[in-house]
């Protein structure tokens, strides 16, 4: 009885032992992705950088035609009343281009300065991807 009892019990630590390393191999696995994606991440977030970069060429180049545009609209140059309004609606375009092109060029240096927000929300996506396929694999289905 004594040594059923002693089989049994080494048994139930070896068995334990088992589950342990597989565990502690598959969160090794686990965390060595996690650093790939992340490392993965910043590599394309540094590929945006020039962009940002190009951003700011454009916006120059606006201010600049801008500047010229509003010189030639007050050094009465413009006689004529039609191409005075053209240049007005002009400028108005340009303003609304240049507050789409701000608001675009703070969206890309936010992204470029701070990845980490998108790091975030890749691990979070692909763990929320994870536990559906474990839940479609043991059959259960939420409850609606």
């Amino acid at each position: 009885m004594a040594r059923t009892l002693t089989d049994l019990l080494l048994a139930l630590l070896n068995a334990t032992l088992i589950l342990v390393a597989l565990c502690l191999f598959l969160g090794w696995k686990l965390a060595s992705k996690v650093d790939d994606v992340t490392t993965t991440l910043t590599e394309k977030v540094q590929i945006v950088a020039p962009l940002k970069e190009e951003v700011k060429g454009v916006r120059g180049e606006l201010t600049a035609l801008r500047s010229e545009l509003s010189s030639l609209q007050s050094a009465a140059v413009v006689a004529d009343s039609a191409v005075a309004a053209q240049i007005s609606l002009a400028l108005a375009k340009l303003d609304q281009l240049e507050t789409k092109l701000q608001t675009s060029q703070a969206r890309i240096a936010d992204l470029t300065e701070s990845p980490d927000h998108l790091i975030n929300t890749a691990i979070n996506t692909t763990a929320d991807a994870i536990a559906d396929r474990v839940i479609a694999i043991r059959g259960c289905v939420p409850s609606s």
